[in-house]
């Protein structure tokens, strides 16, 4: 066990310290125990939490979120009138005995505490460009404090059966037995942990580079009884002095009454998010403007007349039609796609072949987007597409020393962004010739 806990917190530290993004949320909505019982109707109120996380992302569109909450929950239980709850107990003189107790208006009001740890895979796509929609699914780890009880009843009728004597005694206080109204009490009781299905969905916000609002609904449900089961348990207990000071022991333990008692909560959540991720600067990569590419000029060279047919060397330059193949631009359609695609990979063939009959001639590979995204983010998704370009290429036997990566991100489109329908040739590869 310890050696789980050890490795857990291990885990979620590592986690913690890679996050590229923190955030803070406060949430609310019906949440608490959701009963299922034959004798009486459970209702969930309103609580409130507050919480932290952390989003670890492992691509564009993928993450691993965890992180910290607490929540005030809060909900009510009311008993059938003329339910009849019953238990052994034993009196004052020592002879056992069925304890029967028939509530009239019986309700309880319950809240208590919790905090729970959770572990989503979260799933994010661009809507525009400064909001994503994003969804997030998983499980949790609920740790519950103790349900605290407010119990009530306008009429309680305490009474006893003695089943040797075959007697049933109703109206003897000094006893335990007789009526006893307007009774009020409290009481508390454990709950246990219990695993969560978890899931999330919303709306996100760019409201800075580097900060952004999150705003969505939220489920969780419970997968085990909050509450440990003692169905030999009344809703009071049995005083054999008197019926003026009997104690509330609730409805929650007692099998006879709940038969589950499993945990549920829904409603809105607010989040802000700060992103963490230091975007790497690549100062000799990623530049604003390329160099300026000289065009490649034939060169003619006169040999001596006396030069033999075994002396002439044949070059084998990259022709015009060639050269048009090589630069037409590499399209990559999708936002944020940094992955080279069928197409991609039969033009990226073609262009390997040509390349390889020319040694002296090297590449520089740039990448774009279009402007959806921040600026520094579209500089790294420009950069990573042209790496992808270059992976390709040198795995087809191109030296890696004959091609230089550039990024510009969302600066120099190939056409204007708007009309919208304009962006998926902006998000792009070019290749030029360096010779």
């Amino acid at each position: 066990m310890k050696i789980k806990i050890t490795l857990a917190a291990v885990i979620l530290a590592n986690a913690i310290i890679n996050a590229q993004e923190f955030n803070i949320k406060i949430s609310g909505g019906p949440s608490g125990i959701f009963y299922d019982s034959d004798s009486g109707n459970g209702k969930l109120n309103i609580g409130a939490g507050i919480g932290i996380g952390y989003t670890f992302f492992l691509s564009e569109n993928w993450g691993i979120s965890t992180g910290i909450d607490a929540v005030y929950n809060q909900n009510s239980f009311e008993l059938n009138d003329g339910t009849i709850i019953s238990n052994y107990e034993v009196d004052d003189q020592t002879s056992a005995f069925e304890y029967r107790v028939t509530a009239s208006k019986y309700k309880e009001s319950q809240s208590f505490i919790s905090a729970s740890i959770p572990l989503l895979v979260q799933y994010r796509t661009a809507v525009s460009t400064r909001s994503q929609w994003y969804v997030a699914a998983g499980a949790k780890v609920l740790f519950p404090g103790k349900q605290n009880i407010k119990a009530s009843a306008e009429q309680l009728q305490l009474s006893g059966y003695y089943p040797d004597l075959n007697l049933l005694v109703d109206d003897l206080p000094v006893h335990g037995f007789g009526t006893t109204n307007n009774w009020q009490d409290k009481t508390s009781v454990s709950l246990q942990t219990s695993f969560l299905l978890s899931l999330e969905m919303g709306m996100s916000f760019t409201l800075k580079e580097k900060t952004k609002l999150y705003t969505g609904i939220y489920l969780d449900y419970g997968l085990s009884d909050l509450v440990k089961n003692t169905p030999d348990q009344n809703i009071v207990s049995y005083n054999p002095n008197q019926i003026d000071d009997i104690q509330a022991q609730g409805i929650v333990g007692n099998k006879k009454i709940v038969q589950e008692s499993r945990y549920l909560a829904a409603g809105i959540q607010v989040k802000l998010g700060f992103s963490l991720h230091k975007d790497k600067q690549k100062p000799v990569q990623i530049v604003k403007d390329e160099p300026k590419i000289k065009n490649a000029e034939p060169v003619q060279e006169y040999a001596p007349v006396q030069q033999t047919a075994q002396n002439t060397e044949v070059k084998n330059e990259i022709t015009v039609a060639e050269r048009n193949v090589i630069e037409k631009p590499l399209p990559f359609e999708k936002v944020g796609s940094t992955g080279v695609t069928a197409e991609l990979a039969s033009r990226l063939d073609e262009i390997a072949i040509i390349l390889k009959r020319d040694k002296n001639t090297e590449l520089n590979i740039t990448g774009y987007t279009c402007d959806i995204g921040s600026e520094s983010r579209n500089l790294e998704i420009g950069m990573k597409r042209a790496q992808a370009v270059e992976e390709y290429l040198k795995n087809k036997g191109i030296e890696p020393h004959r091609m230089h990566l550039f990024s510009k991100g969302e600066s120099d489109p190939l056409v204007p962004n708007v009309p919208t329908t304009n962006r998926p040739l902006n998000r792009r590869v070019t290749l030029l010739l360096v010779d």
